[in-house]
């Protein structure tokens, strides 16, 4: 075989699989969002399990603290997204050295949410967001071979909370998911979207001043019906599963005359159990700390998570059932080297901590301002032959009207 040739099927290979993982590399959380692009929790670095200051939390995060909202709350909002990726490749994979930086995004992250108190006990919330996605963009760079994916997944979100009694409030939320993927270069991929369904389960116990917060979230799987040619008639539906996860969260505001609010939350991410993902990432659990300060009409925010990076050291030869592509009419099996040079091309979640800010601004009785701005920290990780140094900002507002 010529080096032309093998660098022909390898830029297949690498194109369909850079499609197969194209990510939203989010602050720690991998392809999740979770809550790090909401107007409040985005400020705190995406804390909100227990005590939720914005309505999109309560709705996208856990539903029992939907009932910390009274009246109708109506919230309208967006996060301004932009990551920076670099990388320097050895040559192992592609045959060619390089050097370059990846060119997607930026994107702009909707959050829209909605919560509704029928009476004391029970509150409807109804929401609309991106659940995951992105991606990664290397075609300007000479000898990558061109690697391209994207991949962005939307959520309608509706549930209820029902409030026990003065300490116990239980909740669940059902997730609409639609996903979207596609590939800007190789001929044997094309755009596909299709449906997914998950659910929530939430629960809130207040004991004075504390509350504490936990849910359980199912998996969210998505096919993608014919993604990629393996053959001249025969073409992969590859599945990708958003992973089931477990939250905890504690808050408190007892201190300052119940003025400082502090919160901390932990998410456990089961990747080793996702389809596709399992084949990339390894598990994660994510830390976060944050912090309001309330002072007449302004909340002042911080926060701070961690997570290690996920991405699998010991990767194998297919990612879901894309094992195979068409290449020049043939049939070309998948390798681990070139798996590690996908998670390499889509490496911006290697990033493992995040710095926020953000500010509270009632406005009026009815309107309220949330504003958040965020650093994922630059972090460098080498990954098979590729070396890739990653990192994020994101900026975002949202106003809520409050109705009695």
């Amino acid at each position: 075989m010529t080096s032309a040739n093998r660098k022909l099927k390898q830029a297949g290979l690498l194109t369909g699989l850079c499609l197969a993982c194209g990510q939203l590399s989010a602050a720690n959380y991998a392809t999740d969002l979770n809550l790090t692009m909401m107007p409040a929790a985005g400020g705190m670095g995406g804390v909100g399990i227990a005590r939720p200051q914005d309505a999109g939390s309560a709705v996208f995060g856990n539903p029992a603290s939907l009932t910390q909202f009274k009246g109708t709350n109506f919230m309208f909002g967006a996060s301004f997204y932009a990551q920076d990726v670099d990388a320097v490749h050895d040559g192992g994979a592609t045959g060619t050295p390089w050097v370059g930086e990846s060119d997607a995004g930026p994107y702009l992250i909707p959050n829209i949410a909605i919560t509704q108190a029928l009476n004391e006990r029970v509150t409807l919330g109804l929401g609309l967001g991106v659940v995951a996605g992105i991606g990664s963009d290397f075609r300007s760079i000479p000898g990558s071979l061109s690697p391209l994916a994207e991949i962005m997944v939307f959520g309608a979100n509706a549930g209820a909370a029902y409030q026990v009694n003065e300490q116990l409030s239980l909740g669940a939320v059902a997730t609409l998911g639609m996903g979207f993927g596609q590939a800007g270069l190789n001929g044997n991929t094309a755009s596909t979207s299709n449906f997914g369904v998950r659910a929530t389960l939430g629960a809130n116990y207040s004991m004075d001043s504390t509350t504490l917060g936990a849910y359980y979230r199912s998996p969210l799987s998505i096919q993608y019906d014919n993604m990629v040619q393996y053959s001249p008639t025969g073409f992969h539906s590859p599945t990708f599963e958003q992973p089931q996860e477990v939250g905890f969260g504690i808050a408190n505001e007892a201190l300052a005359g119940g003025k400082l609010l502090l919160a901390a939350d932990v998410v456990w991410k089961d990747w080793e159990s996702a389809d596709a993902y399992r084949d990339l990432y390894d598990n994660q659990t994510i830390f976060s700390l944050g912090a309001q300060y309330t002072t007449g009409p302004y909340k002042f925010r911080i926060g701070f998570s961690h997570a290690d990076s996920p991405i699998k050291k010991n990767v194998g030869s297919r990612v879901d059932s894309i094992t195979s592509l068409l290449v020049g009419g043939a049939t070309v099996p998948l390798n681990p080297v070139l798996t590690r040079y996908v998670q390499a091309t889509n490496g911006e979640v290697v990033w493992e901590d995040q710095v926020t800010l953000g500010l509270g601004w009632n406005i009026n009785k009815m309107l309220t301002l949330d504003a958040h701005a965020g650093v994922a920290l630059n972090r460098a990780e080498t990954i098979g032959e590729t070396r890739v140094e990653a990192g994020a900002w994101q900026v975002g507002a949202g106003l809520t009207w409050h109705f009695d």
